[in-house]
């Protein structure tokens, strides 16, 4: 079996969109180079190509030539067309650090590898499987990939392509041709293989001879080391620094796991913004709504932009409209959209029930200003939806949805993607599994969230929780941060009412939030199992969600 490497060398971008980084010097060399130099040591291989893109192949031919590479790689310039890029990056902002559970079924790999042009490459080089690398992998695991390559040949008819649960960076994806060949005949991106389809119905891959394993301390480290991030650089380098750049992925998740260094050590990762607690469903039984909640409106606009300038410093940061009411209600929302795109937010979505959906509304959700949509849907049939949310309002959600979905054919926009989601809980049950593959079928994306009582202001559902029996200090006050309408900064969803505020964001900024003594207080008391002197934190039932 005849097993080739390509390296995906975009010099004009990354597979999220940002401007290129192959040129930018970690630990003393080029991100390429610390690619090619990785590559040109995985054993087994028949042959070595960059498919050279947005750019000079002279430019990466001198690169080899500097660094000794010349005789290891052969350089094909690659003029495919990414039809579905712009897609895959509308939905790959939302899970940086996985390798997969993004919206649409896609993963990591999804980001670069082309299959067109991996495919074009194998009979280029008369190959039987391709092992697709990015560029931005300057710290691709050696030992990983030979092994890969190997296993490859091993399970050679049992599996088609060959993966790793290795976080993103660590490890490459091989393709048979007769999976290429597949992928392209069905037009569905590589990730859509590994995902729950009611149309394909499979095992999960990887439980299969397709998914390699590897060390449980790699496979279960949440952080994006590929190289294609100013934050993702950052945090490479100070890894190198520490661990030598040679060093292999147990090595570096190991120092990183420690150090907790992420990208969430600055800045919080994501953040939430409520923009009201107006909302069209005051009576609903799934979340605190109407006077289950004190009225906020925001009303400085300025401080949006000051947040959207500070977070937009990190070019990976996500921004949520949300929060405890309907962020469309709000007369700004288009206003605040644009403002969070124009300062460069890596990944701008919403949350909303959208019934109300104005036409300022609706020209801002298709500007191209918000990626994704959670639509809070909650219900498959009519009477579900007026016990659930004590209103009648179920047919114009689904209208709205269908406005917007033929809205963004007809534009031919990958965004917003729609992601409608319903709560898990006893009301709903008989329609759980029928919600899910219908939406996954109508829009690409469906998810199904555990119940939540928001700190005991909810009664509990009847059904048994999701929640693990042993509890864990809270994942979600590492990472996340709430940022209510009146200038209130929660730690997180729970405070419903502010009444632990850990900052004001009108007068505040981000940085000194993240860092400040209420927050570190907290995440310590959580560390050490003290939930229970936390008042909001005794009660929570989400404090293993992400």
């Amino acid at each position: 079996m005849k097993i080739v490497a390509a390296v995906f060398a975009d010099l004009s971008e990354t597979g999220l969109g940002l401007p290129s980084g192959l040129g930018a010097e970690l630990a003393g060399r080029p991100v390429l180079e610390h690619t090619l130099r990785r590559v040109s040591r995985i054993a087994g291989l028949s042959g070595r190509y960059v498919l050279v893109r947005g750019g000079s192949c002279e430019v990466v031919a001198r690169l080899l030539d500097g660094a000794g590479l010349a005789d290891e790689f052969e350089i094909v310039e690659d003029t495919g067309f990414r039809r579905q890029q712009a897609l895959i990056r509308a939905a790959r902002k939302w899970t940086l650090e996985s390798w997969r559970a993004s919206p649409l079924g896609t993963t990591y790999y999804d980001e670069f590898a082309d299959l067109a042009t991996a495919g074009g490459l194998l009979n280029h080089a008369e190959a039987d499987a391709v092992l697709c690398v990015d560029g931005h992998q300057a710290a691709i695991d050696v030992e990983i990939a030979t092994a890969m390559v190997s296993h490859a040949r091993d399970f050679a008819h049992e599996a088609p392509f060959v993966f790793t649960q290795a976080p993103p960076g660590l490890a490459g994806l091989i393709l048979s041709a007769r999976a290429i060949a597949d992928l392209l005949r069905l037009d569905i991106p590589f990730g859509l293989l590994l995902s729950y389809r009611p149309e394909i119905p499979q095992a999960d891959p990887i439980t299969s001879a397709m998914c390699m394993h590897i060390a449980p301390a790699v496979e279960q480290f949440a952080g994006r080391l590929a190289a294609d991030t100013h934050v993702a650089r950052d945090i490479l380098a100070r890894a190198f620094a520490a661990c030598g750049p040679e060093a292999d992925a147990l090595a570096l998740c190991r120092f990183l796991a420690e150090q907790r260094l992420g990208r969430a050590a600055r800045l919080p990762a994501d953040v939430e913004i409520e923009l009201t607690t107006e909302d069209p469903l005051p009576e609903t039984t799934l979340r605190p709504r109407g006077p289950r909640v004190p009225r906020r409106h925001l009303s400085d606009l300025d401080a949006v932009r000051r947040i959207a300038d500070e977070l937009a410093a990190c070019d990976d940061r996500a921004v949520v409209l949300g929060g405890h009411g309907d962020p469309l209600q709000h007369p700004d929302f288009p206003a605040v959209c644009s403002i969070l795109r124009r300062a460069g937010i890596l990944a701008v979505g919403v949350v909303s029930p959208l019934v109300d959906c104005r036409d300022a509304v609706f020209d801002a959700l298709l500007s191209g200003d918000v990626d994704l949509i959670e639509v809070q849907l909650d219900a498959h049939s009519r009477e579900t939806y007026r016990r659930v949310h004590g209103r009648d309002a179920f047919d114009q959600v689904r209208d709205n949805i269908a406005r917007l979905e033929a809205a963004r054919a007809d534009r031919k926009s990958p965004r917003p993607i729609l992601v409608p989601s319903q709560t898990r809980c006893e009301a709903v049950l008989p329609e759980l599994e029928h919600f899910h593959d219908h939406w996954l079928r109508a829009v690409g994306s469906a998810v199904i969230r555990p119940h939540n009582t928001f700190g005991g202001r909810l009664p509990p559902d009847t059904l048994l929780p999701t929640v693990p029996p042993c509890r864990s200090a809270c994942r979600r006050i590492a990472s996340r941060l709430v940022l209510l309408a009146d200038g209130t900064a929660a730690a997180c969803t729970q405070d419903v009412d502010g009444a632990a505020p850990v900052g004001n964001w009108h007068r505040e900024s981000l940085a000194s939030i993240w860092s400040g003594s209420a927050l570190v207080q907290l995440r310590n008391r959580q560390e050490a199992g003290l939930w229970a002197e936390l008042p909001i934190c005794a009660s929570c039932t989400a404090w293993n969600e992400r």
